[in-house]
């Protein structure tokens, strides 16, 4: 009995373990299954998320390659339309976008035409919001320069499963690129707008100059002119001293003018250098035959002195070194009451050295920073006792630098001034500068041919006059037409060109009179005196420049180098 109870004991044991051992296994089948689901789950959710990540990845990689070509393309090349479609294409080409569009506002860089590409949403500024912002699959861009809303890009997504937070993330680079663009076109074309603006005004200011140069010096020539060829005639101490007056006054406006258009030329860029051989003693001899009874008549001494090395011939632009000397000879005998002016010149190193000395007024402390300043009076004093227009030193400065030279002063009020330059010139020997003139005089002069053109009356009247004073009576043409047909039916010696004139100027004339083979010297009368005019007259067959206002001496001096 006890046995059975045993034997039943084990064997409940055994079906309560092979029942617990079928409970566990079918626990561990379950956790298996739901872990082997958790599984598949995972790597259904991973190679969905690998998907996304390679069409991300070829979407930036499109989006790149459009931004590295369409980059170098707006630098090197003009904005515009056909530049702009060609991006909008380049993005529809993309896997994830399509129907892209582009709204610019009107007139916004010169270089754009049209104001909507592709499929551009929006057709006025005030209807795009200042943000990105999505309608249904299509996003749109603002497109902003200077904080300032000026167009919109939009595209329409194709691709889901790129995250809408990417693609505005990519899209704004494109913006960015085009608003870079845009803003680089309008600097470049204010740029282009600027410079052609300044080439307009410097063309306008340089005709300006020439016209004012011509109307000033044209009437100043009848003035000064007819003040000459009056002084020769009989005249009583009353007329005299008005005569005197006359030509004092003329010869002051003379200079003003030639400091107003000497420095309207400097402010237009125009003032350039005509190099020439001269002689260092027709220098000296011009400043004595100046101020020489100037400096006597105000009972002061004037001296020049040149040191033995000064070359006898130099080259340079010998106009533009008088007007330097004659401005500094000029103020320091103007500022002198007693006492001397004194020029001492020598040669060093290739540069002429000229120091003017005087025993004046000085120069006021408050002055000298300013001194070579534009329209500064050369006063000196608290109330305007002397003449000028304050431009003499400025030029002087401006001319000294052209010529790479320097110039300094050093002064004290009460006791003197002293102003020293130095200006580098080549040494020109005595054969180059007679060159031209070896030939000598073949005609006496009183028995040459001559024509004078000019359309003005009172000059025809004034070279007329001055001509027969060396026994001379000229043929008189008003323009072009009519000295082709004079010289045509007469052999003249020589002939004077005025340049400016109506129904064919003297340019035209002469040309037209070298192509019909007139070999004899032609002369320009002209009151320009800018490089550019007297290239001009050279280059039209002229072969002499007399600018006016001109002197009965200026007239001989000509005839005898060309007759």
């Amino acid at each position: 009995m006890s046995n059975g109870s045993a034997l039943e004991r084990k064997l409940a044991r055994e079906i309560a373990a092979r029942k617990q051992a079928e409970l566990l296994l079918e626990q561990k089948s379950l956790e298996l299954y739901e872990a082997n689901e958790h599984l598949k789950l995972v790597l259904t959710q991973l190679k969905r998320q690998t998907h996304k990540d390679l069409h991300k990845l070829a979407f930036e990689e499109q989006i790149n390659e459009t931004l590295i070509h369409f980059g170098r393309a707006f630098l090197i090349r003009t904005l515009d339309d056909g530049l702009l479609s060609n991006l909008l294409e380049r993005l529809d080409s993309s896997s994830a976008l399509t129907e892209s569009g582009l709204f610019l506002a009107t007139d916004i860089v010169s270089t754009i035409h049209d104001s909507r590409f592709g499929h551009a949403q929006r057709d006025k500024v005030d209807e795009i919001k200042p943000y990105a912002f999505w309608e249904q699959d299509r996003v749109s861009l603002p497109l902003e320069i200077d904080h300032k809303v000026v167009g919109e890009l939009s595209v329409l997504t194709e691709d889901q499963d790129i995250e809408e937070e990417f693609v505005v993330s990519q899209m704004r680079l494109v913006a960015d690129l085009l608003c870079s663009a845009i803003s680089r076109q309008i600097m470049l074309t204010n740029t282009q707008e600027a410079r052609a603006r300044a080439e307009e005004s410097e063309r306008a200011t340089k005709e300006f100059v020439a016209m004012i140069n011509h109307e000033l010096r044209t009437p100043l020539n009848g003035l000064l002119g007819s003040a000459e060829l009056l002084a020769d005639t009989s005249l009583d101490e009353e007329q005299r001293t008005l005569l005197t007056n006359l030509s004092h006054t003329g010869d002051f406006l003379r200079h003003i003018i030639n400091d107003i258009l000497d420095f309207s030329k400097m402010s237009a860029g125009m003032m350039e250098l005509i190099p020439s051989t001269f002689a260092w003693k027709e220098l000296t001899n011009m400043l004595q035959g100046v101020f020489a009874n100037k400096a006597q008549e105000k009972g002061i001494q004037f001296s020049i002195h040149s040191a033995p090395e000064v070359p006898d011939f130099l080259i340079g632009d010998f106009d533009r070194i008088c007007q330097i000397l004659i401005n500094l000879v000029g103020n320091a005998i103007k500022f002198t009451s007693a006492g001397s002016v004194q020029v001492e010149v020598f040669w060093q190193e290739n540069n002429l050295h000229i120091s003017v000395k005087d025993t004046g007024i000085g120069i006021p402390e408050g002055a000298k920073a300013i001194l070579f300043d534009p329209f500064v009076q050369a006063d000196r004093t608290a109330k305007r006792n002397f003449e000028g227009t304050g431009l003499g030193l400025a030029i002087c400065k401006n001319l000294i630098d052209l010529m790479k030279g320097e110039i300094s002063f050093t002064s004290q009020t009460g006791v003197g001034t002293q102003f020293k330059l130095s200006i580098p010139l080549k040494v020109a020997t005595q054969e180059s500068k007679i060159e031209k003139t070896d030939s000598g005089v073949t005609k006496p002069l009183e028995s040459l041919s001559i024509l004078v053109v000019d359309d003005i009356r009172m000059n025809q009247v004034i070279i007329n006059q001055m001509l027969k004073k060396l026994s001379i009576t000229p043929d008189i043409a008003s323009n072009g037409l009519e000295a082709i047909k004079a010289a045509s039916g007469s052999s003249y010696d020589l002939i004077f060109m005025d340049c400016r004139m109506p129904e064919m100027d003297g340019f035209e004339a002469t040309s037209y009179l070298r192509e019909q083979e007139f070999s004899q010297p032609i002369i320009a009368l002209t009151a320009g005196t800018t490089l550019e005019e007297r290239e001009k007259c050279i280059q039209c067959g002229m072969d002499d420049i007399l600018t006016k206002p001109y002197t009965a001496k200026d007239l001989r001096l000509m005839l005898e180098k060309w007759a």
